[in-house]
């Protein structure tokens, strides 16, 4: 176990950084867009673009989350948002995965291969690869930059996480997009996110499938 942890000791500081920035950068932000809203409503298209541009690489590296920007985006755009959230985020997820593959090298899954039984299990469950991606993106519950950074250490098709990704996120976006289109102020927005018996009869939704999912699919690979 010491051993482990030793190999891989960079990639568990990261993906602990991963965890922990979102909170501290998105309440640093939250207090500027709250003294400067006015402002944000004037932006012409160059300035949003910008703007997404910028939240693709916050994003991946968990500066922001995920969900932050599609409540901002949905509160000063509406709808109209949709289309440069869904490519933020996937530009997102792509940088992401490639940079914890450069900073990894392989050594997580060389790692955990090593151990008895492990190599097997992981075997089993990258048959149902595409399957895991969609179902852990669909849940609120794992941070976007930390599961980057996990499916790129396990050895996961880049093709297949940006694919199953795009589509297990977008419940999630759709529903923080309208979150975001039906605040009347952004103090209560980012205050009070998850509002309304829609909302948390959808986050119990995602969630509840998710896990369901999930643990079907490892409960298999563990009898194969």
């Amino acid at each position: 176990m010491n051993s482990f942890f030793k190999q891989n000791t960079f990639s568990i500081v990261y993906a602990f950084f991963l965890g922990v920035m979102p909170l501290v950068v998105s309440s640093s932000i939250t207090v500027w867009v709250m003294f400067h809203e006015a402002t944000i409503h004037q932006f012409d298209l160059p300035t949003w673009t910008m703007v997404y541009a910028a939240a693709s690489l916050t994003m991946a590296f968990a500066l922001t989350p995920t969900t932050f920007v599609a409540l901002l985006s949905g509160y000063f755009l509406g709808w109209q948002a949709l289309i440069p959230v869904c490519v933020s985020y996937w530009l997102a997820s792509w940088i992401g995965f490639v940079m914890a593959a450069k900073i990894d090298g392989g050594r997580l899954l060389n790692a955990l291969e090593e151990r008895k039984g492990v190599k097997e299990l992981l075997q089993n469950l990258q048959k149902q690869e595409f399957k895991i991606i969609l179902l852990a993106r669909l849940s609120p519950v794992l941070p976007f930059a930390v599961s980057n950074l996990l499916f790129s250490c396990s050895g996961a098709k880049l093709k297949n996480f940006l694919t199953a990704g795009f589509i297990g996120m977008l419940p999630r976006t759709l529903l923080s997009i309208w979150v975001g289109t039906q605040a009347k102020e952004i103090k209560a927005l980012i205050e009070h996110p998850s509002e309304g018996a829609v909302v948390q009869v959808a986050i119990i939704l995602m969630i509840g499938i998710s896990l369901y999912g999930l643990f079907s699919i490892v409960r298999k690979a563990i009898g194969e």
